[in-house]
């Protein structure tokens, strides 16, 4: 009778198991951790990978089969740290088909920020000054327009939103994510010592979760809002001096803890 229940046992879990859909392929670790990145983009010669370390500005490219086909070392400017890295892609900022991607470095005072237009050769495209995020509009099929932002709470003088747009000569979009189409999601003052408010994109009796994260992608904090007020706000005194990231509804940011 054991015998008979074990072997029904056993091919129960032998039947589950054949229909898993899942198969591991390949794992990488990057030390460069950005929520709403997925780590691969597409080009015309197919799907790749990457690993960031914002340590030392190194990228590892890897095509589709998990082979390492580039090494990029990206200068990070004296004062500066590595912040994140946008739309790597190829025909988008150029005709060629060389890789390249927008590199945002923040100062060591979290209250300026470069963004930079880097190919995998490594030359420095070009730079569009003291701007904190980028977002991309697709126009058209054929028309695509970049969005680079300020974020006036990094500067005590000014109150205003500093936005410039560029027209691409791209004709296809290989990135993972289309931004710019929903509302500004930000937190003020940034840096703080104490708290920080966000601003609430929910709409009017919509409830979700505020999640916060260091670094290394372990949350720290959480908290149910509703969509009645305009901005969320937190008390982050507890937390340790450094940078996090904040996410609710897949809208993602980040702030300074000093």
């Amino acid at each position: 009778m054991k015998k008979i229940i074990f072997t029904l046992i056993s091919t129960i879990l032998i039947t589950s198991l054949s229909f898993s859909q899942a198969t591991l392929e390949h794992s990488y670790i990057s030390k460069n951790w950005n929520y709403e990145n997925t780590n691969a983009f597409k080009t015309e010669t197919g799907l790749n990978f990457y690993t960031l370390d914002s340590s030392t500005g190194t990228l590892l490219i890897y095509n589709n089969s998990h082979n390492l086909i580039k090494t990029i070392n990206i200068v990070i400017p004296n004062g500066y740290t590595l912040n994140s890295l946008f739309f790597i892609t190829d025909k988008l900022f150029n005709t060629d088909s060389l890789i390249e991607f927008i590199i945002s470095f923040r100062s060591s005072n979290g209250l300026d920020d470069i963004l930079t237009l880097i190919n995998e050769n490594e030359t420095i495209l070009q730079q569009f000054g003291n701007k904190h995020v980028a977002y991309i509009f697709k126009v058209t099929n054929e028309e695509f327009k970049l969005i680079t932002l300020s974020n006036p709470f990094t500067a005590p003088t000014s109150n205003n939103f500093d936005y410039d747009v560029y027209s691409l000569p791209g004709s296809t979009l290989n990135v993972s994510k289309i931004k710019f189409t929903k509302n500004l999601f930000f937190g003020f003052p940034n840096p703080t010592e104490s708290k920080i408010n966000i601003t609430n994109n929910l709409e009017h009796g919509e409830n979700a979760t505020l999640e916060v994260f260091d670094v290394n992608g372990k949350k720290v904090m959480k908290k149910n809002v509703t969509g009645d007020d305009n901005k969320i706000t937190l008390n982050v005194n507890e937390l340790s001096n450094g940078m996090y990231i904040y996410k609710l509804k897949g809208e993602t940011n980040r702030f300074i803890k000093k």
